[in-house]
């Protein structure tokens, strides 16, 4: 069967018009595929910047708490004092590792019993935290260790672990180490929080 002229170039044009929006559609499907990815992308690293500065901002807060009067903190031949937590109370601890007589003793904020002050550091450290991660229902490791000038092995000072902590195989940021040098050595203190 002969066709007449015009039917082969409006047959040709209808084939030119569906092979143009074939093309269309797999541009526009190109198009939604990359726009997902880079949407994806994005929510993962908002993620990860908040997680980096929650944690920082919380372990800076806690390292920079005076401890309040209610603790009723006792140094032995100075009178009553407000230590710094990230400062003074560390300090103390290291300095009197294994010693029941400690300068300072403070009332915990859990137990409301006076501690020595590694026991006082790491009872205030877990109420910061939870007053303030926990409430908010975040998951979190917090670390605390000497390492001696000896160069021995470190000695873990505190360990607190929420929500079953932050293991290496979590998505994970942490807070960085927050370094005290102490006359016993380096006092690193870190805070992890996961998803």
């Amino acid at each position: 069967m002969i066709l007449p002229r015009n039917s082969k170039k409006s047959q040709r044009r209808g084939q030119m018009e569906a092979i143009g929006l074939v093309i269309i559609v797999i541009l526009i499907t190109l198009g939604m595929l990359f726009l997902a990815t880079f949407a994806l992308k994005s929510d993962s690293q908002k993620k990860i910047f908040t997680r980096k500065g929650l944690s920082y901002s919380a372990m800076s807060a806690v390292m920079k708490t005076t401890v309040s009067a209610d603790a009723e903190c006792f140094a032995q031949g100075f009178g009553s004092g407000t230590p710094k937590l990230g400062a003074d109370i560390i300090e103390n601890c290291v300095k009197y590792l294994g010693v029941n007589d400690p300068i300072y003793q403070c009332r915990g904020p859990i137990s409301e019993q006076p501690l020595h002050s590694c026991d006082f550091f790491r009872e205030m450290t877990e109420y910061l935290l939870n007053q303030t991660l926990g409430s908010w229902n975040k998951r979190y490791e917090f670390r605390s260790q000497l390492i001696s000038l000896g160069g021995e092995t470190p000695i873990e000072l505190v360990e607190i672990k929420v929500g079953g902590g932050c293991p290496p195989v979590k998505d994970r940021d942490s807070s960085g180490l927050f370094p005290i040098n102490t006359e016993a050595g380096l006092v690193e203190n870190v805070l992890f929080l996961c998803d």
